[in-house]
């Protein structure tokens, strides 16, 4: 094959490889850590009273972070919008510091009876002040039966009481944008043009000075 041919197939190759290193994710810039909330465990309660809430976690971090890790979480009445609580927690490691567990518990105020409510929780360890992670779930207060919930994933310790941690904002993942898909869409435009470009460019013969 003479050597031009390989050069133009060595540059779609090179082309290709650099498509997908752009759209492909960056596994760099994902959270280290990652919390589940487990199902909410609410006893039955009378009306206008205070309810309480324990709500199990499970964390799994691709890095040791210790022994312990730290949550803060904060409770949101979606039906009348309004904040309906805050509670502060230490995850414990079962495994030299890659999984964790442990639980949250609330008192939230009797307005919340019948209402769907949103829990968020931010996880930190004892190195900083940014989360390692954030997640949440929504529920609805329903004390009119007794809700037994029990799990192996997340066992039902007894409550800790957790130092401070720093407060952070509420994090949410944003959507991609509608520029990213069409910068993609873009790309791959460039990347076929260009690659059947040198195919046809290949396909042609190839010149060569007459021999003295």
């Amino acid at each position: 094959m003479p050597i031009v041919v390989r050069r133009r197939y060595l540059l779609a190759f090179l082309v290709f490889s650099l498509a997908f290193a752009i759209t492909s994710p960056n596994s760099a810039s994902a959270d280290p850590c990652s919390v589940q909330l487990g199902f909410p465990i609410i006893p039955a309660a009378y009306a206008n009273t205070i309810v309480t809430v324990v709500v199990p976690l499970s964390a799994v971090c691709s890095t040791s972070f210790g022994n312990q890790l730290y949550v803060n979480a904060n409770v949101f009445d979606l039906n009348s919008d309004t904040a309906a609580g805050s509670a502060n927690t230490i995850l414990t490691s079962v495994n030299g510091g890659y999984t964790f567990t442990g639980q949250l518990g609330f008192n939230l105020p009797p307005s919340t009876q019948g209402h769907w409510v949103q829990v968020s929780v931010s996880v930190f360890s004892s190195q900083g002040d940014k989360p390692l992670t954030t997640n949440g779930e929504a529920f609805q207060i329903n004390t009119e039966t007794v809700q037994v919930i029990t799990t192996t994933v997340f066992p039902q310790t007894s409550i800790q009481s957790a130092p401070s941690a720093p407060s952070a904002p509420e994090t949410y993942p944003e959507p991609p944008s509608i520029f990213a898909y069409v910068a993609i869409a873009a790309l791959v435009a460039v990347v076929i043009i260009v690659t059947v470009g040198l195919i046809v460019f290949s396909r042609k013969p190839v010149s060569y000075p007459p021999a003295s």
